[in-house]
């Protein structure tokens, strides 16, 4: 099979060259890096590339408008990461971001890195994942009480974290115009830089992205990215955000019309809510956990009864429970 050829799009930095190890750590050929402040649209396209990897900050968002035509192309896979984050990344979750990348570029499920000897000492980051489940299969667990709305409407709410946002663009870009319901956010965040993430959803999507306010009225169609303490509520016919002092626990939303999706990096805290509101009639799914490059809290929701699918087929369950 041949090597898939990828150009990253950068500014100069830790993130730039980490994010170059990756590609060929990954098994791609790297055929241009470029930095998209000072290089045009002809250079992207004389690469002939495969793929796209851009390396998002503040900075280079706006340079990335003339860029939009080519990035659209059907034919070009784009992918996207974050400068700060991909800068921070050493051992263990460097490696696992190598196989994540490498899943994504050759279309297999191989994500994490080969596991060490079992009888050598764990890792962390290992440890954690182990006794997540461990806890998960305890008798004791069940789902928190969410006393979900049982007239007027519900929402698809959306939760993610480390190694979302490629999983988040892929839900949303699937979604079509006139999508009869309101798309609730919850990305975890970076030092709280929303507005940045409305930017870059707003890329992957024909359906309008704005940062959720409380008093805003849900409207279909639109997406809302939630910052911390912002909850949604029943008002009238009409659903409202909510300024809260906890977290958002989503009881608003009439549960035999809601979905939640927990990808890559959700929050578990959740799952206790997506079990409660899949009780109600809600559509409630993890992210494959072999296709996940942080699958804790999908491994958590199946072992708690629920179930992890594939983002091509939740996309169609989306449409399928909603069609357009």
């Amino acid at each position: 099979m041949s090597r898939r050829r990828v150009v990253v799009l950068a500014r100069p930095g830790a993130g730039r060259e980490r994010t170059e190890v990756a590609v060929q750590e990954a098994g791609a050929t790297l055929v241009a890096v470029l930095d998209p402040t000072s290089a045009g649209v002809d250079a992207l396209q004389a690469a002939a590339p495969d793929v796209v990897l851009v390396v998002l900050d503040p900075v280079i968002e706006t340079a990335l408008d003339s860029f939009d035509a080519v990035l659209a192309d059907p034919a070009l896979s784009v992918m996207f990461d974050d400068a700060d984050v991909a800068a921070k990344r050493d051992g263990w979750e460097a490696a696992r971001w190598a196989r994540h990348l490498a899943a994504k570029l050759h279309g297999h499920a191989d994500v994490l890195p080969v596991a060490p000897d079992p009888d050598a000492p764990q890792g962390l980051q290992q440890e954690m994942e182990a006794l997540a489940l461990q806890v998960a299969a305890l008798p004791s667990l069940k789902p928190a009480p969410v006393q979900a709305a049982d007239q007027g409407e519900g929402a698809v709410v959306i939760s993610a974290g480390v190694g979302g946002p490629d999983a988040v663009r892929q839900i949303i870009g699937s979604l079509p115009t006139g999508f009869t319901r309101a798309v609730l956010l919850r990305q975890r965040v970076d030092g709280g830089q929303y507005d940045k993430l409305v930017r870059q959803m707003q890329r992957a999507t024909t359906l309008s992205v704005r940062l959720g306010q409380p008093g805003d009225t849900l409207v279909h169609g639109q997406v809302y990215v939630l910052p911390d303490a912002v909850d949604v509520q029943q008002s009238g016919a009409s659903l409202v955000l909510v300024a809260t002092d906890g977290a958002a626990r989503f009881a608003g939303l009439r549960a035999a019309d809601t979905a939640m999706l927990l990808l890559s990096g959700a929050d578990t805290a959740l799952v206790d809510v997506a079990l409660s509101l899949r009780l109600g009639g809600a559509l409630v799914y993890g992210q494959a956990p072999d296709n996940c490059f942080d699958p804790a809290t999908s491994k958590l929701l199946v072992a708690r009864g629920g179930e992890a699918r594939s983002l091509a087929e939740i996309s169609r369950l989306l449409l399928q429970r909603w069609p357009a």
